[in-house]
C-alpha cells in the first residue's frame, strides 16, 4: 500500500488509486504503545545472561549460606541460575494512597491532636466521625476540601489545588442543601462541614477579604449552634465540638474587634452543668474564657469615658493574675536561657511546656493581656487629647504609658518564647520523663541539654499536632505592635511563613504580608527603638 501522506480527510495517494483511506497513524498510540511484553522478554534475556556469568567469591559464600530457598546441591554458577531474578510478571503492584487520602493524612498530622497528658483534644472528632461506616457525604466532601487545600498550599501544587476547589464546590452545594431543612441543619455533620469550609478559607486566603470570608463561616457555625440549642449538649461529641469551636469564636472576636456572636456565651454558660469538672484544669479554663469574654465586651463599649475604660481594663488584668495563680503546677512552663544567640530564635530564652494544649492556653491568656493594654494606651491618649480639661493629669500620663508598654513588651516576649517548642525546634517531654523527674524549682532548668534549639520542624511528630495553627494570631499581634522593632517584626514574618508552609494555611501568609507593609512603610515608633535590648534582658519567668 502506498505511504499515507497524512492529509485529511483522505490522503492523496489513496484518492489517486481509488482505495479507502484509513487515515494517518495516531502519534499518541505510537508514544503510548504497550511494550510490556517486549520489556519482559528483554528483562528475561538480561537475567539469563547474568546467570551464565561467574559469581564473585563473596557472592558464592552468601549463596551457600542461604537456607531460605531449599535448593539442591549444585555448583555456585548453576545455583545463581536457579535463583533467578523475578520477572515483570511476578512483580506485585505497590498500593499508593490516593491524593485525597494523603491530604487527610496531612490534615490529621497538622491539626488533629488526641487527648494526652491533658485530657483535651483538637479536631479529634473529625477522625472519629470519618471512621464510622455510615459517614455522610457532606462530612467527607468538606474534610476533603480543607485537607486538599492545606496539602496544595504546603506543596505549592496547582493540580492538588484544583482538586481542592472542586471538592469545595461540591461540599458547599451539599451543605447549602442541608441547611434548607432544619432536620439536617442541626446535625453534627452539617455543623462540622461549615467549620471545615471555614478552614478551607484559611488554607486559600489571598487577602483581608479572605479572612472576612473565614469570619462569615464562623458566624454561620454560630448560627447553627444557636439553632441546635441546649439539646446538642446531650451528646458527648457535640459538647466537645462546642468547647473547641467556642475558642475559635473568641479568637475571631478578639482579633477582628467584633462582638461575640449573640447567644454563644449563654450557650457556653448552659454547658457548665453538663461539663466534666473532674477533668484536669476545667475550672481554670472556664475562668479564662470568662475573662476573655469580658475583655471583648470592653472593646465594644462605646459609651464609657477613658478613665472608666482604663480602670476596667486594669481590673480585668488583675483577674488574669489571679487566674494564673490557680493553674495546676504541671501547667507551669520551664524557661531555658540561650548561652549564645540562635539563628532560629529571637531573644535570649525560650519555654518548655509539657503539652501543646497548655502552650495554647498560655498564649490565649497573653493575647488577652496584650489586647487589654492596647485598650489602656489608646484611652490614656484619648483622655489627654480629646477632653478639656484632660481626664488624666500630666504627671500620671508618662508612668501609665510606661507601665503599659512594659507589660506589652513582656507579654510579647513570652509569646516569642513559646514558638520554638510549638514549631518543632525542641521536643515536648514524654510522659515517662515527666513521671521520672520532679518539676524544676523556680529559676532552675531541667535537663536543658535535651532542649537545644534545632531548625523548625526537627521534632515535629507526624502522629500528633503541636497546635501550630493557634500560634498564628499571637505572633501576628506581636509583629503588629508599634512596640516591636523591625528585627522582631521580621522574625515574626519568617515565623508566619514557616507555619504556613508546615500546616498549609495561607492565612499566615496574608498576615505576614500585612507585617511586611508595616516594615516597608518605614514607620517606627520611638518606643520601639529599645525593644531589641528589652528582649535580651527581660525576665521571662
Amino acid at each position: 500500500m502506498p505511504n499515507c501522506d497524512q492529509k485529511r480527510p483522505s490522503c492523496s495517494q489513496c484518492l489517486r488509486v481509488g482505495k479507502e483511506c484509513h487515515g494517518y497513524r495516531d502519534m499518541l498510540s505510537m508514544m503510548f504503545k504497550n511494550e510490556s511484553d517486549v520489556v519482559a522478554k528483554k528483562a528475561e534475556k538480561r537475567y539469563e545472561a547474568l546467570a551464565k556469568q561467574e559469581v564473585p567469591t563473596t557472592s558464592k559464600r552468601k549463596a551457600q549460606q542461604t537456607s531460605d530457598y531449599d535448593l539442591p546441591s549444585r555448583s555456585s554458577t548453576h545455583m545463581v541460575h536457579y535463583m533467578r531474578y523475578p520477572t515483570p510478571e511476578s512483580l506485585t503492584w505497590e498500593i499508593i494512597p490516593s491524593i485525597e487520602e494523603q491530604a487527610q493524612g496531612f490534615f490529621v498530622s497538622n491539626y488533629v491532636a488526641q487527648p494526652a497528658i491533658v485530657p483535651r483534644g483538637q479536631f479529634e472528632w473529625v477522625t472519629e466521625l470519618l471512621a464510622r461506616p455510615d459517614t455522610e457525604e457532606i462530612l467527607r466532601s468538606s474534610v476533603n476540601a480543607a485537607s486538599l487545600a492545606g496539602l496544595a498550599t504546603s506543596t505549592k501544587s496547582p493540580m492538588i489545588m484544583q482538586k481542592a476547589q472542586a471538592a469545595y464546590v461540591k461540599a458547599l452545594r451539599i451543605t447549602n442543601s442541608a441547611l434548607r431543612v432544619k432536620a439536617t441543619a442541626v446535625k453534627d455533620s452539617t455543623l462540622i462541614s461549615v467549620i471545615m469550609l471555614g478552614m478551607y478559607e484559611n488554607m486559600v486566603s489571598q487577602n483581608k477579604q479572605s479572612i472576612q470570608a473565614w469570619a462569615k463561616h464562623v458566624a454561620g457555625a454560630c448560627a447553627l449552634l444557636s439553632l441546635r440549642g441546649k439539646e446538642q449538649f446531650k451528646s458527648d461529641i457535640s459538647r466537645r465540638i462546642f468547647h473547641q469551636f467556642y475558642g475559635v469564636v473568641l479568637l475571631v472576636a478578639l482579633e477582628t474587634g467584633t462582638a461575640v456572636h449573640e447567644g454563644m456565651h449563654e450557650l457556653y454558660e448552659t454547658l457548665h452543668p453538663t461539663s466534666d469538672y473532674d477533668v484536669h484544669g476545667r475550672q481554670w479554663t472556664t475562668k479564662v474564657v470568662n475573662v476573655i469574654h469580658d475583655a471583648i465586651n470592653l472593646s465594644q463599649d462605646k459609651r464609657s469615658n477613658p478613665v472608666t475604660m482604663v480602670n476596667t481594663a486594669l481590673a480585668i488584668d488583675n483577674e488574669l493574675d489571679e487566674i494564673k495563680s490557680l493553674m495546676p503546677s504541671i501547667w507551669h512552663y520551664e524557661t531555658i536561657y540561650l548561652e549564645q544567640p540562635s539563628e532560629y530564635q529571637f531573644g535570649d530564652c525560650y519555654h518548655v511546656y509539657v503539652d501543646p494544649w497548655i502552650a495554647q492556653m498560655w498564649n490565649n491568656l497573653r493575647s488577652c493581656r496584650m489586647y487589654l493594654y492596647k485598650i489602656m494606651r489608646e484611652n490614656v491618649t484619648k483622655g489627654l487629647e480629646l477632653y478639656d480639661p484632660p481626664l488624666f493629669s500630666v504627671q500620671e500620663i508618662a508612668p501609665r504609658k510606661e507601665a503599659a508598654e512594659h507589660v506589652m513588651r513582656t507579654t510579647a516576649s513570652r509569646v516569642v518564647a513559646s514558638v520554638p517548642q510549638i514549631t518543632g525546634m525542641i521536643p515536648f517531654p514524654t510522659v515517662t520523663s515527666l513521671l521520672s523527674k520532679p518539676p524544676a524549682a523556680s529559676g532552675q532548668q531541667r535537663h536543658p541539654s535535651k532542649y537545644t534549639i534545632h531548625a523548625p520542624g526537627t521534632f515535629l511528630d507526624p502522629a500528633k499536632s503541636t497546635g501550630m495553627v493557634h500560634l498564628i494570631w499571637p505572633v501576628y499581634a506581636v509583629g503588629q505592635s508599634d512596640l516591636s522593632s523591625p528585627k522582631l517584626r521580621q522574625w515574626c514574618i519568617e515565623t508566619l511563613h514557616t507555619i504556613a508552609l508546615q500546616i498549609g494555611t495561607r492565612q499566615a501568609i496574608v498576615l505576614a504580608d500585612e507585617l511586611k507593609e508595616i516594615q516597608t512603610s518605614g514607620m517606627r515608633s520611638e518606643v520601639a527603638k529599645s525593644s531589641d535590648c528589652f528582649f535580651n534582658r527581660v525576665t521571662m519567668t
